[in-house]
């Protein structure tokens, strides 16, 4: 048997973290809807916080999410507006999304194109993938900014076996330290468009792009 014989039989077993990077675009791809759990940890200057509640998307670009904690605070947006609700200072942050859309990038098909656009991404360890201490296996890259900017340097993401994001971890350029997990993934529910409309209360005080992107 020639040697090009030899090579072009042989089974190569490994996988390269470009063809995971294209398994998650497919996998969100192929998705109209998604339901999970959500924990939102951050840290700042030594201060943490802990935020949980439900998320729900919807192609394209829709989502909102229902906290339990703290109560009643909403984030919704309809692809080309977000709302932040925080009733406990009745204000209402109103941001027009642009090109990036941070650690929400993770959840949709054109959002995931404009992260790995605009980060060099690796894996994390060299066994793909990697056991994690559940004994569950992920999938774990780390992504860094192709151009020093405003909004996330460094975002690592675990990924399920099947090409999901059960977790993104990010670090502003100011230091701030935020990772999203989520729980209980469905894909494919039903989900009405009303779900995504947002009325700002009456008396809450609307603060119009207050937000850096990514921040």
């Amino acid at each position: 048997m020639s040697a090009s014989a030899l090579l072009s039989s042989y089974k190569f077993d490994f996988i390269t973290v470009g063809d995971v990077v294209r398994e998650i675009r497919a996998a969100y791809g192929g998705i109209d809807t998604y339901q999970a759990n959500f924990t939102i940890e951050s840290e700042r200057h030594g201060r943490k916080t802990v935020q949980r509640g439900v998320i729900r998307f919807k192609n394209s670009d829709r989502l909102v999410m229902d906290f339990t904690q703290p109560a009643n605070q909403k984030i919704v947006s309809n692809g080309k507006m977000l709302w932040i609700y925080i009733p406990s200072m009745n204000v209402v942050a109103e941001q027009d999304l642009k090109s990036d859309s941070g650690l929400f990038a993770a959840g949709s098909k054109s959002g995931l194109n404009r992260l790995f656009s605009k980060y060099h991404y690796r894996f994390a360890s060299k066994e793909q993938p990697e056991t994690m201490k559940d004994g569950s296996k992920m999938y774990t890259l780390e992504l860094k900014q192709r151009e020093s900017r405003s909004g996330y340097r460094e975002i690592n993401l675990l990924v399920d076996e099947n090409y999901f994001i059960t977790k993104a971890e990010g670090v502003t350029s100011t230091g701030k330290k935020v990772s999203i997990s989520l729980t209980d993934f469905k894909t494919d529910v039903d989900l009405p468009g009303s779900l995504f409309k947002f009325d700002i209360p009456a008396r809450a005080r609307v603060l119009k792009n207050p937000m850096m992107s990514e921040e």
